[in-house]
């Protein structure tokens, strides 16, 4: 069964779902996902609803 991505879902979690999204990311901007250090903290409470904002 393939996971389910909601707007809830924490950038964390995506990356460690997906991992094959974070060039996605880095290409739209987002390469903080390439930063072990980012990624475990803030990561984990910044959602996919939250980003945009």
């Amino acid at each position: 069964m393939t996971p389910r991505i909601s707007l809830d879902t924490t950038v964390y979690e995506l990356v460690q779902q997906q991992p094959a999204i974070v060039p996605v990311m880095v290409s739209l901007g987002l390469d903080g996902v390439t930063n072990p250090a980012l990624l475990q903290t803030a990561g984990r409470f910044m959602t996919l609803r939250k980003g945009p904002k």
